[in-house]
């Protein structure tokens, strides 16, 4: 889990190994071209940008040498159910490695043409772009907002966006990219 901070504000990412990047949300980057990032096994950095889907709120960073960190299974979207126990993990409030338990309520919850996780773990400033976590350790989301003033009433895109956009990514041999939909 990678901590980010721009100019404008601070949140967390996570490190795909076998891709090479880190992962997080668009509306945390927004505007910048490069990003300060932090982590347990490497010291501060800059790091550029790599691509930007803002319609998902995805956005990949590029990530720094980290042959020792182990990689991170993405799980599978259709396999998240209510009331599946997940846990949230990020930098809440610039808090340093902090996790959340809670609840799945909703799988289906629609806005703007995308479907979100709707979960009862405590999202707060900071937690935005860190991963959604499956009981088994598998990435099933990626926490992306929640409903002002609300108690515990959080969303997540769920992972089969990211695979699909990963893909994507791909086909284009990782060049520096905006997904315009």
């Amino acid at each position: 889990v990678i901590q980010i901070a721009t100019p404008y504000s601070t949140g967390t990412g996570f490190f795909l190994k076998k891709y090479g990047l880190i992962v997080t949300n668009e509306h945390l980057i927004r505007d910048n071209v490069e990003v300060l990032i932090s982590g347990e096994t490497f010291s501060k950095k800059l790091v550029p940008v790599l691509f930007i889907d803002a319609r998902l709120d995805l956005a990949f960073l590029q990530a720094p040498e980290m042959d020792e960190v182990p990689d991170i299974a993405l799980g599978d979207s259709d396999a998240v159910h209510p009331g599946d126990r997940i846990l949230v993990l990020g930098h809440p409030f610039g808090l340093s490695y902090a996790s959340t338990q809670g609840m799945v309520s909703n799988t289906s919850h629609e806005q703007d043409g995308i479907t979100f996780f709707q979960h009862d773990a405590a999202l707060n400033p900071g937690n935005s772009g860190g991963p959604l976590v499956s009981q088994e350790g598998e990435v099933m989301g990626i926490n992306t907002f929640v409903i002002r003033d609300g108690e515990n009433i959080g969303f997540s895109l769920p992972v089969n966006y990211l695979k699909e956009t990963l893909k994507a990514y791909q086909e284009h041999h990782g060049q520096i990219g905006v997904r315009c939909t």
